[in-house]
């Protein structure tokens, strides 16, 4: 007969097991390299003694890093047992909060502004940029770790082959640079593509003039959602013939052209154009690519 202490090892295996298995399905890689994480923390400027939201704290370089320069961490961590291990640290300026960032309650992480510093989930982490930036008097400053695609997708210019969807909605509200290109070896388990820190400068006030702010993400989106034809087919897709011809001609925009060509100030110029049209039996566009 066993032994209770080995019937709680079993268990404790196996409670492990299913940790590390949920960890991979969020795409946890925990960063391990103390300077990558410092170069973060130089990439974000922050004010002395300034409070640093956290997300995805993981095993806890980043936040390492933050509280040895005495910033004050708000952490929001998914995984019980990495949260468990924040709290066990005991310290009065780390706050952990339990939860999936995309569904925690905003006001429950404190007033602004609250910069951020992390390294994203890369199944999430264009998904939390956006959330993020919906709140730029909360958030004014993001210094994040993503798959480098994304990043270079982010900080794309029109014309180049990473720009995209995501790009034009995102300019719309802040400036992306990139900081550096990070290895797989920073990490455990190391992933199999590069990642990359960039920096994210929001703003209050909108970097264009976009009139309906639904209306300009379901035109950019539709517009990317055919990326490879022209502007007047990939439109028709979503809007139908005669609205993507009228909208095209009221914004002075070549319907040859393909999106990927189009800068922030022309998609905004497009989305208002087709604000003075009426809009309500067209088909939704595809999604942004």
């Amino acid at each position: 007969m066993r032994s209770p202490s080995c019937r709680w090892d079993r268990g404790s295996r196996r409670a492990r097991r299913v940790s590390r298995g949920r960890r991979h399905a969020l795409g946890q890689h925990f960063l391990i390299d103390g300077e990558v994480a410092q170069r973060a923390i130089r990439l974000a400027e922050l004010e002395p003694g300034a409070r640093v939201l956290e997300i995805g704290p993981g095993r806890g370089a980043l936040t390492d890093g933050l509280r040895a320069a005495g910033h004050p961490v708000v952490a929001v961590e998914l995984d019980e047992s990495l949260a468990d291990a924040l709290e066990q640290r005991r310290d009065p300026d780390l706050r952990v909060v339990r939860g999936d960032f995309l569904r925690v309650d905003l006001d429950t992480l404190g007033e602004g502004p609250l910069p951020v510093v992390a390294n994203l989930p890369y199944s999430t982490g264009t998904a939390i940029v956006s959330r993020l930036l919906e709140e730029p008097g909360r958030f004014p400053r993001l210094v994040v770790m993503l798959q480098l695609e994304v990043a270079e997708r982010l900080c794309a210019q029109p014309g180049s082959r990473s720009y995209g969807g995501l790009t034009v909605l995102c300019a719309l509200q802040a400036t992306a640079a990139m900081g550096f290109v990070v290895p797989p070896r920073a990490f455990a388990p190391p992933p199999k593509v590069d990642s990359a820190i960039l920096r994210l400068d929001a703003t209050t006030v909108p970097r264009a003039d976009v009139g309906d702010r639904r209306l300009f993400r379901r035109v950019v989106r539709t517009a990317f959602g055919q990326r490879r034809k022209t502007l007047r087919n990939a439109l028709s897709a979503g809007f139908g013939s005669l609205a993507a011809t009228t909208m095209l001609e009221r914004a002075a925009i070549d319907a040859r052209r393909r999106a990927e060509t189009l800068s922030l100030d022309e998609f905004a110029t497009l989305a208002r154009a087709a604000g003075t049209l009426d809009l309500e039996q067209a088909p939704s566009g595809p999604g942004c690519a």
